[in-house]
């Protein structure tokens, strides 16, 4: 299964009115937790260390002339690791991300601790897991402030060392490279060094 996140149908509306970049590039990341996608995501569940790819995209045929968009990408592995998941960006590059020395208690704590400071604006968003969640304190620090299950997302219980990846919500633009118009969770591929991963991503208008 895949989703357009409620960003990326603000980014496929923006490109109607001739604004923004085209969602060219692929991300792949690790999912270590087996989880599913969902609209309401802002990132990938972990990006891995490769550099995301520059896609090839062009209008193909599904049911009617034209109706989907498509864009192609190749990764090759750095190293023995696990995939299963990828997405689509308008950004080459990746977002803030950093992991949590101390996750937020249960699904209410609003207070955690991230292993690196947070250098997005207070106000901006982040993800962990499947649950976005606002950061209203704590930029230039390692210690946030949080409001839960922000962007109609459900609040989940998180655990010391998980990913937490910034992103933004629609309306919003101020993580830089944090729109992500596509996210897709895929069965596990157990790749070796230089191994290679041809994706076709596909969004069909119906």
């Amino acid at each position: 299964m895949a989703v357009v996140t409620s960003k990326g149908r603000e980014i496929i509306l923006n490109r109607l009115r001739g604004s923004g970049s085209e969602p060219l590039n692929l991300g792949w990341g690790n999912n270590p937790n087996s989880l599913t996608e969902g609209v309401s995501d802002v990132a990938l569940f972990k990006e891995a260390s490769e550099s995301r790819v520059t896609g090839t995209s062009s209008l193909v045929t599904t049911t009617t002339p034209s109706d989907t968009y498509q864009v192609t990408g190749t990764f090759t592995s750095a190293g023995a690791q696990t995939i299963a998941e990828v997405a689509l960006s308008d950004s080459a590059s990746k977002p803030f991300s950093s992991t949590w020395s101390t996750a937020p208690t249960g699904t209410s704590g609003t207070s955690a601790t991230l292993g690196a400071s947070y250098t997005p604006a207070n106000g901006t968003y982040i993800q962990c897991r499947g649950e976005v969640m606002q950061v209203t304190a704590g930029t230039g620090t390692t210690s946030l402030t949080l409001v839960r299950g922000a962007n109609n997302s459900t609040a989940v219980s998180q655990s010391n060392a998980d990913t937490v990846t910034a992103g933004n919500i629609p309306g919003v633009s101020t993580v830089t490279n944090g729109s992500l118009l596509f996210h897709s969770a895929h069965g596990s591929q157990v790749l070796a060094l230089n191994d290679q991963v041809a994706y076709t991503l596909k969004v069909q208008l119906t």
